[in-house]
């Protein structure tokens, strides 16, 4: 799915990893759920308890991030994770700490 949607396979495999452990019955607090971690208030009509759906969602939303940020992965990643509001946080040299983490978990 990732060659696909044209991202870096081995990125995405780490970013899916740090979202759910690869669990598909995953959940978080923010309501996030499934696989990707996609949540459904801000992503309607993607069944996010099945896997195959929500990894093609989430690759294909990783590559909209990519063209939206110039093929800036810390950036798309810093939106997938935080949504826009985190992206401004981290141009102003004010990213989240959750930001801070999960760029670091996915890009080392």
């Amino acid at each position: 799915m990732a060659d696909e949607a044209g991202i870096d396979p081995a990125l995405f495999v780490r970013q899916i990893d740090v979202e759910s452990g690869f669990n598909p019955n995953a959940g978080s607090l923010a309501g996030a759920q499934g696989i990707a971690q996609i949540v459904p208030r801000w992503h309607p009509g993607v069944n996010t308890w099945d896997p195959w759906e929500s990894l093609h969602y989430a690759a294909n939303l990783m590559r909209s991030h990519l063209d939206t940020y110039g093929s800036d992965y810390t950036l798309a990643l810093v939106h997938y994770n935080g949504g826009g509001g985190a992206v401004a946080a981290w141009r102003r040299g004010e990213a989240y700490d959750e930001s801070q983490r999960y760029v670091r978990l996915i890009l080392g």
